[in-house]
């Protein structure tokens, strides 16, 4: 099988390379496109091509691309590369729509109205459409549902649960917090109103814990954040680290006691998913895509993010009860790899593209 695969970029944290791709290396013969550059070398295995920031260029490479092969399968992951492609194939060989699968990998709720536009648009011409979970799908206006709901289907999310074995067994002894820590805390996120790591900075700034929180991502609001966190005069340390390596960050949730989500929408949350795996505790907002993935056990707390208090009681919760959480690691672990492997989705999306 030939699949050209098409999304915005390949990055250390991007699923449609990291989860899709690299999982499918061995199996299917892969073309990779993004929009812009790879801030990463791509695998060897997979033929890699990038616009470079360009709409011109990258339509110039899928249609110099469609024409020297014959793909079963092309697998688009945003709408703005499914337009792109759009344009690239008009008008003569439109029919290659007859082989598209389109993922969202968001809520639709969350999206800006300028991606919910393309989305539809993409989605509307698409041999089949899949969400990365099942809230994913769930959030689709119905006016969506109405066109498209018979050529849906939930294929929900799944994260290497063994790139995570790797990277414990041969991470070097170098500790990321402080070893006097009392409570290590990470957030792994862009930074950005979305993911909404003011609430949890105004909450810590009111509680009474003490211990570190590191910060794992970049984004546009972290200047602002940084500024709200100097002026945190309480017990804790908190640090931002901006983007890392992907098998640094798992690193930081390996070490580290409790994991944090306050965001206001999601997909499905991979970070989130890898942290439980690696032992966190989570907090987490009480949105549809991580009630999801929540287990049904102790080592979760959901909070209303608009409840500042409910926010503060949550981290005095763990202050409280720490050396239960450090001593229950284990216990999220058999549920993540059980509902959530990137095996269970990769043979959900090989059993779409025979269908194709």
């Amino acid at each position: 099988m030939k699949l050209l695969r098409l999304a915005n970029t390949v990055n250390s944290t991007s699923a449609p390379y990291n989860q899709f791709s690299l999982g499918l290396k061995k199996t299917i013969d892969q073309t990779f496109c993004s929009l812009f550059r790879h801030d990463i070398l791509i695998d060897r295995e997979i033929k890699g091509f990038h616009g470079n920031g360009s709409i011109l260029r990258m339509i110039i490479i899928i249609k110099k691309l469609i024409s020297q092969n014959n793909y079963d399968v092309i697998h688009i992951h945003s709408g703005l590369t499914g337009i792109i492609f759009m344009i690239a194939v008009f008008p003569f060989k439109l029919r290659l729509f007859k082989k598209v699968v389109f993922t969202l990998h968001n809520s639709w709720n969350v999206l800006r109205l300028r991606n919910q536009i393309l989305n539809f648009i993409v989605m509307l011409a698409s041999k089949k459409v899949c969400t990365c979970g099942i809230s994913s799908r769930d959030s689709l206006p119905g006016l969506l549902i109405f066109f498209v709901g018979k050529k849906t289907e939930a294929i929900v999310n799944g994260f290497d649960h063994a790139r995570i074995d790797r990277v414990e067994n041969n991470s070097l002894d170098v500790s990321h917090f402080e070893k006097d820590s009392k409570v290590k805390i990470v957030c792994v996120g862009a930074l950005n109103k979305t993911k909404n790591q003011i609430a949890l900075l105004e909450a810590l700034e009111m509680s009474n814990l003490e211990g570190e929180v590191i910060f794992l991502g970049d984004g546009v609001n972290r200047e602002n954040l940084t500024n709200f966190a100097k002026n945190i005069s309480n017990s804790l340390s908190i640090i931002f680290k901006g983007r890392v390596s992907r098998d640094l960050a798992i690193e930081h949730m390996l070490q580290a006691d409790v994991s944090i989500s306050l965001s206001n929408g999601e997909g499905l949350p991979i970070a989130i998913l890898e942290s439980m795996y690696a032992g966190c505790f989570t907090i987490l907002s009480s949105i549809p895509p991580h009630k999801e993935i929540s287990p049904p056990s102790q080592r979760n707390l959901f909070v209303n993010t608009s409840n500042k208090p409910e926010i503060i009681n949550s981290l005095n919760y763990v202050k409280d009860n720490i050396q239960k959480i450090k001593s229950g690691r284990a216990d999220s672990k058999d549920y993540s790899i059980t509902y959530f492997s990137v095996n269970n989705m990769l043979r959900g999306y090989k059993r779409v593209y025979n269908s194709i």
